[in-house]
């Protein structure tokens, strides 16, 4: 997930790996079809087929304090974010020419209204 304002300065950038469940739970001295068949990762972290998945991305918001009187008050630097969203496929675990994207949705979000600081 990234998001950049709207002169193209990226304020923030992170990624989430799903894995799917070691075919052979972690257990027996075979390696399976790779290291990740042995992996001892015993939490479920794929993505199930026909479900949907939420997930929560917090940023810290680049904002100014503005002096009114004797108060200060934090405003947005920008009122408006572009978010882009992409959902890869990494068959070999690492981009390397063989990935595919599986979903991609870019969103303009605005803050004017929507945005109070208290």
């Amino acid at each position: 997930m990234t998001a950049k304002t709207n002169d193209g300065e990226q304020i923030y950038h992170d990624n989430k790996i799903y894995m799917p469940f070691p075919g052979r739970l972690g257990r027996g001295k075979e390696m399976g079809r790779g290291p990740y068949e042995k992996s001892g990762l015993l939490r479920e972290t794929s993505i199930p087929p026909l479900s949907r998945i939420h997930e929560t991305f917090e940023m810290v918001y680049p904002f100014k304090d503005v002096a009114t009187g004797d108060t200060t008050r934090r405003e947005l630097i920008h009122d408006e974010i572009q978010v882009s969203v992409v959902l890869w496929y990494l068959p070999f675990g690492e981009f390397d020419g063989n990935e595919v994207v599986f979903y991609e949705k870019e969103q303009a979000l605005d803050l004017k209204t929507e945005w109070i600081w208290r």
